[in-house]
C-alpha cells in the first residue's frame, strides 16, 4: 500500500505563528509540504521535505493573508489540503469555511466555497481577508428585526444578499418566558420545528448553493450556532459527510464562544424572564444530542436527508448532484 495522509489540520498557536500537523498510513516515510493562497496544490510553492513520522512542522508563511497547506506523501497519492477553519475576524467571531470535510465517498467538501458565520459585524481590519474569499452571495437568516437592530457591516463590493428568516429569537421567545425547564431539549425540538415548517426555505439555500456562479457563498445567523448550524447540518449531509462529522462542525462554536459573549447571551435571555439560569445556558449550548435527534427523525419521516431535500425541500434531485460536483473535490 503506497502512503496517503489520511487527515491534516492547520492551528494558530499564536498571533504570529501556523503549525501544521498531518496523519498517514502505508509505507510513508516523507510528505512534501508547500502553500499557497488558493486550495490547488498545483499551486502551492515553498515546498519543505520532512520526516513523516514528525506529524507536524511550524511554518513562516503569515505574509499570505490567508494561506493554504498541501501535504503529499513522497512516491505515494496525491496531496491532502488543508487551511485554517475559523477566520479569525475580529467582527465574526464564528465565522468557519465548511471545506475539509471527508465523505463517505472517499472525497472532501472543497475549501473556500461555502462558509458559515455569525453577524457579519465586521471590522475595517477584517475587510481585506473577507475580500480575499470573493464571496458572491450572503444568506441571512435573520428576522427583519434582527437585521434592523444588528446591521450587518461588510466591505464595499458586488454581491447579493438574500434574506431567508428561519426562527428568530422574537419567535421562539414566547416559549422560553413559558417558563421552560429544559433548554438542550428545547433547541432539539426547536431545530426539528425548524427542519419541518421551514423545508422549502432549506430547499432554496441549497439550491443557491449549487449555482456555481453564486460561489462562493456565506450563511449566517446571529451566533451562527442555531439556524446557521441546522443549514450547515443539513448540507454536509446531503453532501455526504458522516454524521459524526456534521455534529463536530456544529460543536464548534461552543469553541470559538468567549466567555464573555457567553455571559452576554445570559444575561440578555434571562431578563424578564422566568427560565432558570440552567435552561438558559442548555440552550447556549451545542447539545450534540440535540442536532442528531433532529437529522435522525426528519431522516426518518422522508427517507434520509437527501429524501427530505427532494420531497419537502422541494430540491431538484440534479440539483443534488451538481451540489456535490461543485462543492466536493
Amino acid at each position: 500500500m503506497s502512503g496517503i495522509v489520511t487527515d491534516a489540520w492547520l492551528e494558530r498557536d499564536s498571533p504570529d505563528r501556523l503549525v501544521v500537523k498531518w496523519a498517514v498510513s502505508g509505507s510513508c516515510e516523507q510528505v512534501n509540504v508547500a502553500w499557497g493562497p488558493s486550495p490547488a496544490a498545483v499551486d502551492h510553492t515553498g515546498e519543505v521535505t520532512l520526516d513523516a513520522a514528525l506529524g507536524a512542522a511550524v511554518l513562516d508563511i503569515l505574509q499570505v493573508a490567508r494561506p493554504f497547506v498541501s501535504i503529499t506523501p513522497v512516491g505515494g497519492e496525491a496531496a491532502l489540503v488543508v487551511c485554517e477553519r475559523n477566520l479569525g475576524f475580529a467582527g465574526a467571531y464564528n465565522f468557519r469555511d465548511l471545506g475539509g470535510y471527508p465523505t463517505a465517498g472517499g472525497a472532501r467538501t472543497r475549501w473556500g466555497r461555502v462558509f458559515r458565520s455569525d453577524t457579519l459585524a465586521l471590522k475595517e481590519s477584517d475587510f481585506e481577508v473577507f475580500d480575499c474569499l470573493g464571496i458572491r452571495v450572503v444568506y441571512d437568516l435573520r428576522s427583519d428585526l434582527e437585521r434592523a437592530t444588528t446591521p450587518n457591516r461588510l466591505p464595499p463590493g458586488d454581491r447579493l444578499v438574500e434574506c431567508i428568516p428561519l426562527a428568530s429569537e422574537e419567535a421562539v421567545r414566547p416559549a422560553i418566558e413559558a417558563g421552560l425547564k429544559d433548554g438542550e431539549a428545547f433547541l432539539a425540538d426547536l431545530y426539528l420545528s425548524m427542519l419541518e415548517h421551514c423545508a422549502e426555505d432549506f430547499g432554496r439555500i441549497l439550491t443557491g448553493l449549487a449555482d456555481d456562479s453564486k460561489l462562493p457563498a456565506v450563511f449566517h445567523c446571529a451566533a451562527g450556532k442555531d439556524r446557521t448550524g441546522v443549514v450547515a447540518a443539513v448540507l454536509l449531509s446531503v453532501l455526504g459527510v458522516d454524521e459524526e462529522v456534521v455534529l463536530d462542525d456544529y460543536e464548534l462554536t461552543s469553541l470559538y464562544r468567549t466567555p464573555e459573549m457567553v455571559a452576554s447571551s445570559l444575561d440578555r435571555l434571562s431578563a424578564d424572564s422566568i427560565i432558570s439560569a440552567e435552561a438558559v445556558a442548555g440552550i447556549l449550548r451545542t447539545p450534540r444530542w440535540a442536532m442528531r435527534s433532529a437529522l435522525v427523525e426528519v431522516s426518518r419521516r422522508h427517507g434520509g436527508i437527501v429524501g427530505y431535500a427532494t420531497g419537502p425541500g422541494r430540491v431538484d434531485a440534479q440539483v443534488v448532484e451538481t451540489l456535490r460536483e461543485n462543492l466536493l473535490g
